[in-house]
């Protein structure tokens, strides 16, 4: 027999090993793990709407056709309205980064009577010098990489135009199947068990896809709406920033108000005070009003688990492992707290 440790060892080493084996077949079919993660994201999102179509007595077919006419209105829109608008912004900011960047510099030499208790004012120009080539020359190649990305964002994803509905279709007929299948291959004796764990872990991913991935848009729609009143240049790249990063919950508004102060040098203060009074008013409508509605009380997944596996598989996997951080961050929590804590309380 093994001892609680010893089987607490082996299960972290074969938690372990599995993560190294899914991170190497995900590198090795980068792009169809994508395009079938983006399916399953969306439906999990629109399975919803699919059970409520069916209740109303629709058929499977005309409840998915729906679905599909209802993405590919969104799909227009981004393809002939964003993206173009979007590298058109980017062109833009592309052009005017080194005037932004030589106002916030003025900016800054005009506190030079101040910073000349730390330092003569030749090396202080220096050192301020040095700092603002290097966030020139990065801002410079972000903006490049960003207007390259998007312009072939069309032909890389051309394929999954075509792929993607057909998981989505097979998806949203068969899921309750799929979850299932997952079970094919435990024993009879484990089944309830692996069932509860299948159960729980599509709880937490149904909450949290569809949950922030809603409150993600709105927040968005909220910031672009508000700067594009305040009459701020690129508020269409800081909204669609604003509610990317929002993923991690609070991370996005936080980066979108940096980006709009930035991008207000040199106008009046009352336009930085009404620019962050936005950023205020949208933080408060989401905490007080989207997530209790949208969220409910419990999402499952601390805002710091969702950083740190947004970053760690990130790494390891790019734009993949991006999709991938929140499910397997959902997997790893529920079967770690089931075969370790849980464990160890009924040994107890």
């Amino acid at each position: 027999m093994y001892s609680l440790i010893d089987r607490q060892n082996r299960f972290l080493i074969q938690l372990i090993v599995a993560l190294f084996i899914f991170c190497y077949v995900a590198h090795r079919i980068n792009w169809i793990l994508i395009y079938f993660s983006l399916a399953l994201f969306l439906a999990y999102f629109f399975s919803p709407l699919y059970n409520f179509l069916l209740t109303k007595g629709l058929k499977k077919s005309i409840s998915i056709l729906i679905i599909f006419l209802i993405i590919l209105s969104f799909t227009i829109i981004f393809l002939f309205f964003i993206i173009p608008n979007t590298i058109n912004e980017l062109n833009q900011l592309y052009k005017e980064i080194p005037g932004l960047l030589a106002g916030l510099q003025n900016i800054l030499f005009s506190f030079e009577p101040f910073f000349n208790r730390i330092m003569d004012s030749e090396n202080l120009e220096t050192f301020i010098g040095n700092i603002f080539t290097e966030i020139q020359k990065s801002l410079l190649t972000f903006s490049r990489i960003a207007i390259f990305t998007l312009s072939s964002f069309v032909t890389k994803f051309g394929f999954g135009i075509f792929i993607i509905p057909l998981i989505l279709y097979y998806l949203l007929i068969d899921m309750d199947l799929l979850k299932d299948n997952l079970l094919i291959f435990v024993s009879p004796p484990s089944k309830k068990d692996y069932k509860e764990i299948v159960i729980e872990i599509d709880k937490i991913l149904s909450n949290f896809i569809r949950g922030r991935l809603i409150v993600c848009f709105l927040v968005g729609v909220l910031i672009t709406f508000g700067l594009y009143l305040l009459r701020i240049k690129f508020f269409l790249i800081i909204g669609m920033i604003s509610g990317i990063l929002n993923f991690i919950p609070y991370f996005g508004p936080i980066v979108g108000w940096v980006l709009s102060l930035f991008f207000t040098i040199g106008k009046p203060w009352s336009v930085y005070i009404m620019v962050t009074a936005i950023f205020i008013a949208v933080n408060q409508i989401e905490a007080f009003w989207l997530n209790p509605k949208i969220l409910g009380k419990e999402l499952g997944l601390h805002p710091l688990t969702i950083i740190f596996s947004v970053l760690i598989f990130g790494g390891l996997l790019g734009f993949l492992g991006v999709l991938f951080a929140i499910p397997l961050a959902a997997a790893i929590k529920v079967i770690t707290y089931r075969y370790l804590i849980q464990e160890e309380h009924r040994n107890c």
